[in-house]
């Protein structure tokens, strides 16, 4: 919006959201010696950003050019070609996020994940991280990395204003970014502004149009209505990856008190994968016609796009929902919802009995004495349903899915004696799209070039697309463009009046 009159205040770098790519962004540039406002929508006392959710992880390339080639196959699986520069700054920069964080004191422990798509050169030279708890501010719960990224914009001082809504970036007579219009004030940018305000996870028109399937459920803040990407589109810039997002399979449950979804413990293990050592218990996933259709639980952020395909005769997609079909041993492993991170985990937006048994009092777990039982119970061919748990059972007996190609050592059978299911539902943590930025963070414009003094980080304007690198993409990406963000958001010195 175009602002040609004084602002109520002035500062060296404006930060729109505090998530983690805005704090980092933030103390990069008042470590550069900018003067940093920070501006939160939401209130101190209950703010919960994505990142909050979150359990730690974060990739680290161990070898920068292999991962700029990793990264540059995923492109290549959807037709799509990125600036070179931006692969390679990624690579750089989420490479040395380490070195950030041990020189600001976070401890960190390496999990030996590699990265998700194996049959893509280069997956090996990527591995995942795991922040471990450290300084906090007080009553601090959720993601340990969130956490102590609060405490170094705390121990700095950094101005935070929360319940402080961005509506407007302020233009001059060319275009440049100059400040922002929040709901009670105009404020003036002298070097640049941030846009780190994350997706639009929360706002059913954005997603109805933008994302290739409907509903989609995801479990982080209710928070994300896609601000940014309106604010960002006023000034002129191009929006990329809007229709794609690193999935999952979620359940849902509205009378949680609880919009979104949630993540699923397939295994009962606390982690994406069976735990190490023992066998699980047996699950599998089922569509419409009560048949399986992957190999259980699918590729960690691409399951998603297994759930895709419509019946174009029907006009149903006939695997949404799925069905989470397990027994009597997967009910009592553990969790159905992982509680270490997500809603149900420490930020607290439900909670989940330790047994399963509440849960299953209030119906979000339906249950039965037979298959075909269970089948009826979710509108689905009893025959069908027993048909396939034969089938699968008679996989676990021969060692060998023959459908699939699932681990021998994930089959175990379902026999009951009772049986259970969960809808299951397309979802994940975040969404990707937004303003399309370069290898400096500046927000690319429709018109060519760049919309001046605009940068952007995070998941708003993410530069993953189809396919996610890894788990920890996401947190690694928010340092990595926080950095570079603040870092020319502060040495900008030719903002006009």
């Amino acid at each position: 919006m175009y602002h040609a009159g004084p602002y109520d205040r002035i500062v060296d770098v404006v930060v729109l959201g505090f998530g983690d790519a805005g704090a980092v962004a933030a103390i990069t540039a008042h470590d550069a010696g900018a003067e940093v406002l920070v501006l939160e929508k939401q209130q101190a006392g209950d703010h919960r950003p994505n990142s909050r959710y979150a359990a730690g992880f974060f990739l680290v390339p161990t070898d920068v050019e292999r991962a700029a080639e990793y990264l540059s196959a995923l492109y290549a699986v959807n037709g799509e070609r990125v600036d070179p520069e931006l692969i390679r700054a990624w690579a750089r920069e989420t490479a040395a996020n380490p070195a950030w964080l041990d020189k600001h004191g976070c401890g960190y422990a390496d999990t030996g994940i590699l990265g998700e798509h194996h049959a893509v050169p280069g997956h090996d030279a990527i591995t995942v991280y795991k922040a471990k708890p450290g300084p906090r501010p007080a009553g601090y719960t959720g993601c340990p990395m969130h956490g102590f990224l609060r405490h170094l914009v705390a121990e700095r001082g950094i101005e935070v204003l929360y319940c402080t809504a961005a509506r407007w970036l302020l233009t001059n007579e060319r275009g440049a970014v100059t400040g922002v219009q929040t709901e009670h004030e105009r404020i003036g940018a002298r070097r640049g502004v941030v846009l780190a305000v994350g997706g639009y996870e929360a706002s059913k028109r954005l997603k109805t149009q933008y994302l290739p399937v409907t509903p989609v459920h995801f479990y982080g803040t209710e928070h994300n209505t896609g601000d940014g990407i309106a604010m960002a589109v006023d000034v002129g810039a191009e929006l990329w990856h809007m229709n794609v997002w690193p999935g999952h399979f979620v359940a849902r449950f509205p009378d949680s008190g609880y919009g979104g979804g949630t993540a699923i413990d397939l295994w009962g293990s606390g982690r994406f994968g069976p735990a190490e050592g023992r066998r699980p218990p047996g699950s599998i996933f089922v569509d419409g016609s009560a048949r399986r259709f992957l190999r259980e639980p699918g590729r960690q952020h691409a399951a998603h796009l297994e759930l895709l395909g419509m019946d174009a005769a029907r006009l149903k997609h006939p695997r949404v929902p799925t069905w989470w079909i397990f027994d009597q041993a997967r009910f009592h492993e553990a969790t159905l919802v992982p509680t270490y991170s997500g809603p149900a985990g420490p930020v607290g937006d439900f909670t989940w009995s330790e047994d399963n048994t509440e849960e299953l009092r209030r119906g979000w777990i339906l249950s039965a004495d037979s298959a075909a039982e269970l089948a009826e119970r979710c509108g689905l061919d009893p025959a069908a349903l027993e048909t396939t748990i034969d089938r699968y059972n008679a996989h676990c007996a021969a060692g060998e899915d023959a459908d699939f190609g699932r681990a021998p050592s994930t089959l175990t059978p379902i026999r009951g004696p009772r049986y259970f299911a969960v809808p299951l539902w397309p979802g994940g943590s975040h969404t990707v799209g937004g303003p399309r930025r370069d290898a400096e963070s500046r927000v690319a414009s429709v018109r060519g070039g760049f919309v001046e003094n605009l940068y952007a980080a995070g998941e708003l304007g993410s530069l993953h697309g189809l396919l996610y690198p890894a788990g920890g993409g996401s947190i690694a990406e928010c340092l990595a463009f926080g950095r570079i963000a603040g870092r020319n958001a502060a040495a900008n010195m030719i903002v006009g009046g």
